[in-house]
């Protein structure tokens, strides 16, 4: 069904200009109020419609993904979703959408309904554990207004959740059903929801209640082939060659189950005021097992100890290799059963009044959330150790390379040769609470000259986050060997397992990671009885905290805006926009622990001092926007920004390790002193928009930051070494290394997008249902200057971001049956930097890289009676996988990790 008037006016009052520059009543964001008066979006077209009004008659730049009715965003997720929008990338793991970058930076910001919201220690929220089924819209601002929260130099993913004065008057009852089927879990995921809702009036004005609740359970199961950190090897003959640390075999498999609920009570006391208080609650739980047939310590084998050598035709990296230790190599099973978990509870209160010139709008938040995880893990070798093996790391054994590992002397398939080397389980989480609370006044000036309203506000905030951290091991003997697979409590549990790939009919022996987790009394008492030296560990329940990564920290922020909305003629032109500034002020302390290893004269015990850590940074973030109306339906924007990020509370921890058995001494550091990245921004938007929901732009953009991060090992002398109590006197040095995240250096991104989209309303009968999205963009340049010269190519390249992203995606609507099929392609990208420490430096020329990504998916919707719809969805209907490799010039592949098809059946109902 088409969009009405009402609903169109209210998405474009979440991002309009306040409205003293448009004339009429303030709503409360400061924008035209107009009371819907019929449901919330219904149809594919509908969604398309809103979600181009927020774009058209925004100040900023933005895009959105508008639900296509209460509880159906067009995807299961949300970074599924943001996958569709102009300039957007995701990651996909574990079955679902996961990591987003905008316009190839990552470290997105998030809000709930335009508040800060934060998760834990972190800086943000995972989005892909806010369901589908809670929102109404998803915005993504690439730049920013003085009046929104600053915080990160990607841009913003804002998730508007429903209010019931968005919906009819009267009663209002919706929800959903679906199941997921996977055809590599061979699993069907369940997802449900409900929406009850009322609104009407009463004698002391309009009052409106909404109760939205889900919950969702995600089965996946992921194969993968891989080899990881590639190390330089020079052997006694001179031969060099670059050889992974590591390469194995894995499954990784479980369920995530995601509890949540928002609860809402808005009233309107009268035409003038207005109130809202809402609470929610986001919950994730996870089971996760990851299995692994591994051979490592690969660049470490004896000189000696390499045969067979082959090499990739580029001369700098070892195809195939027998490595070979009499005195036994590192290769065996990790089995690693993880439980996460993590609970966020939010809270808003809203105040708004409006007279016919001046609008005050005021709300406080309170949120707080955990998360944790305790994992165990079992890893198993060879009784008598592993003397041999054979890895060929660019086979064939699945298309596109992937290593393929020969055990010489190990019988997978005999369970009598299995030993437990090594037990460990590891516990550790985080907490938050995080008060905030704004107020904002606009006052109106004129409807007709330059100077239209004056808007200016503050913002508080304080956070206080902490974070805990646990692990140990333990190393079982028996008669001086590796403990019996068999023995060890759950081991008669032992059962094969192996990747679902192809050529790599490979299988192992392992205790399922819920079989262990339910023993783990058992194996703790166990490692005490065969591993003397770790029975005081082991005596607890759970590990001790490791001091090293357990921090509290207090953060406060206080902002201050000003901004003015203006309008004037460009002889026949109408122009618009905003020119303000915000300044931001942040300062705050940490506590966390610093240690060395004893000697002698302690035991050996390691020596743990308490430290501490402080800062303050303010900045002036100034922006601009212009918008020049050709015509109603052509406009050109023009927008200057700034923001800042914040560093994580983790690597500024005043935390620091100094490993005084090492000659010279190193020290594996936090750093209190990281500063904030910051940007400047400068978009142009060509922009046409024509019959409904159709739409033509052009945008380019030049965005040059500062602070990016990296973490090294750098040499320094005495005087900074003397800084953690290292005399380097006393080890007859002048050098000593420091090894922590630090600043390094600018990055300059620029690029230009593209977007059509129309339905063809003008082609007669069935023709005219259809519609078409078509969106691209290329980065043109994304360059972080992490060191000083570029010593090969691929060295800047920024972390995360692929050159070019495109989207198109075919429509048909109408009231009875809707059909959508989507394709989503994103080219290849750097994962991470994988610093090699040579004699020239850290070398960063085997860093790995993702390679090109496709998505092809479809859904159809029936209504056969107007209160229920019926849904049939495929996704990653080509079975396109990961696949990765070392280096930007492809020096070895590095592995392909499988990508499961899904088919989801569903039905919605609403009264």
């Amino acid at each position: 069904m088409k969009l009405s008037t009402a609903l169109v006016s209210v998405m474009a009052a979440s991002v309009a200009a306040p409205a003293w520059a448009q004339g009429g009543a303030a709503s409360s964001s400061g924008h035209e109020e107009v009371k819907p008066t019929d449901i919330v979006v219904t149809g594919i077209r509908g969604s398309v419609e809103a979600a181009t009004t927020t774009k058209q008659n925004a100040k900023q730049i933005v895009d959105a993904v508008v639900a296509e009715d209460v509880g159906k965003l067009p995807d299961n997720n949300v970074p599924e979703a943001l996958a569709r929008v102009t300039g957007v990338q995701i990651d996909r793991e574990r079955g679902e959408g996961q990591g987003v970058t905008i316009r190839g930076l990552g470290g997105v910001q998030t809000t709930i309904n335009g508040n800060n919201t934060n998760l834990g220690e972190g800086r943000s929220l995972n989005l892909a554990d806010i369901p589908a089924e809670l929102l109404k819209a998803v915005e993504v601002y690439k730049t920013r207004t003085p009046d929104q929260v600053e915080g990160s130099i990607a841009g913003t993913v804002n998730v508007e959740l429903r209010r019931p004065f968005d919906l009819k008057r009267g009663w209002t009852v919706a929800g959903s059903l679906r199941g997921s089927y996977d055809d590599i879990s061979k699993k069907v995921s369940p997802y449900g929801s409900l929406l009850v809702a009322n609104h009407f009036d009463t004698g002391i004005g309009e009052l409106g209640f909404l109760i939205n609740a889900s919950l969702t359970k995600t089965k996946y199961r992921e194969n993968f082939i891989e080899s990881e950190s590639p190390f330089r090897v020079t052997l006694d003959d001179d031969t060099e060659f670059a050889i992974p640390y590591r390469a194995y075999y894995g499954i990784e498999e479980g369920h995530v189950t995601r509890p949540s609920v928002n609860a809402v009570l808005q009233w309107r006391a009268s035409d003038k005021l207005d109130f809202v208080l809402e609470g929610g609650y986001v919950g994730s739980r996870e089971k996760r097992s990851s299995e692994r047939l591994y051979a490592q310590d690969m660049p470490f084998a004896p000189s000696d100890g390499y045969s067979d050598i082959v090499m990739m035709p580029n001369g700098t990296a070892v195809k195939e290799v027998t490595i070979s230790n009499p005195n036994g190599l590192g290769a065996g099973i990790d089995s690693l059963y993880n439980t996460f978990h993590s609970n966020l509870y939010t809270s808003n209160l809203e105040a708004h009044w409006h007279s016919d010139r001046a609008q005050l709008s005021a709300s406080a938040q309170y949120n707080w959330s955990d998360t944790g995880h305790y994992f165990v893990d079992t890893v198993m070798r060879k009784i008598g150790g592993q003397q041999s093996v054979s890895v060929d790391f660019a086979s064939d054994i699945y298309s596109g390379g992937a290593p393929s590992i020969t055990f010489n002397d190990f019988a997978l398939d005999d369970l009598s040769q299995y030993g437990v080397e090594r037990f460990q389980d590891n516990r550790g989480g985080s907490k938050n609470k995080e008060f905030s609370a704004q107020a904002d006044l606009t006052l109106q000036v004129s409807e007709h000259s330059f100077l239209r309203s004056l808007q200016v506000g503050g913002r508080f905030n304080q956070r206080r986050a902490s974070n805990y951290y646990g692990y140990r091991d333990g190393f079982p003997r028996v008669d001086g060997e590796y403990a019996p697979l068999s023995d060890f409590p759950g081991g008669s549990m032992a059962s094969m397992v192996g990747p679902d790939l192809g050529g790599a009919a490979v299988q192992w022996y392992r205790i399922p990671g819920a079989e262990v987790l339910s023993n783990i009394e058992n194996i703790r008492e166990y490692v005490q009885a065969n591993d003397p030296g770790s029975a005081e560990r082991f005596s607890s329940v759970y590990p001790a905290s490791d001091r090293g990564q357990t921090w509290k920290t207090n953060e406060k922020h206080f902002a201050f805006y000003g901004m003015v909305n203006y309008g004037f003629e460009l002889g026949s032109f109408p122009v618009d926009g905003l020119v303000g500034a915000r300044y931001q002020n942040t300062w705050g302390s940490s506590t966390s622990f610093n240690f060395r290893p004893g000697d002698e004269s302690n035991g050996y015990q390691d020596i743990v001092e308490g430290g501490k850590g402080k800062g303050n940074y303010s900045d002036i973030l100034p922006s601009a926007t212009a918008i020049v109306h050709f015509t109603p339906k052509a406009q050109l924007r023009l927008s200057y920004s700034t923001n800042v990020s914040r560093p994580g509370f983790y690597d500024t921890r005043p935390f620091y390790f100094a490993e005084t058995r090492a000659n010279p001494p190193v020290i594996y550091a936090g750093n209190p002193d990281l500063k904030a990245q910051r940007e400047q921004a400068f978009d142009v938007s060509a922009e046409y928009y024509f019959g409904h929901g159709g739409q033509i732009s052009l945008a380019g953009y030049y965005k040059k930051a500062t602070g990016f991060l990296l973490y090294s090992r750098e040499s320094v002398g005495p005087e900074e070494m003397a800084k953690y109590g290292i005399d380097l006197s006393t080890y007859g040095s002048e050098i000593g290394y420091v090894e922590q995240l630090r600043n390094v250096g600018d990055g300059t991104f620029a690029g230009i997008e593209g977007t059509f989209q129309t339905f063809f309303d003008f082609l007669p009968g069935a023709l005219g249902n259809f519609g078409v999205n078509l969106n691209a963009s290329h980065i043109m340049k994304a360059r972080v200057e992490y060191a000083d010269e570029e010593s090969f190519p691929g060295e800047f390249d920024s972390v995360g971001t692929s050159k070019w992203t495109a989207n198109a995606t075919l429509f048909y609507d109408t009231p009875k049956f809707s059909a959508r099929v989507a394709y989503n392609y994103r080219s290849s990208y750097r994962l991470g930097i994988w610093l090699i420490n040579s004699e020239s430096g850290n070398d960063a020329t085997f860093s790995p890289y993702n390679s090109a990504t496709e998505k092809l998916d479809a859904a159809v919707n029936y209504t056969p009676v107007p209160f229920m719809t019926l849904s049939l969805e495929a996704s990653n209907i080509l079975g396109n996988d990961v696949r990765r490799y070392h280096g930007s010039q492809h020096y070895l592949p590095l592995g392909v990790r499988t990508l499961a098809r899904t088919l989801q059946g569903s039905v919605r109902f609403r009264f």
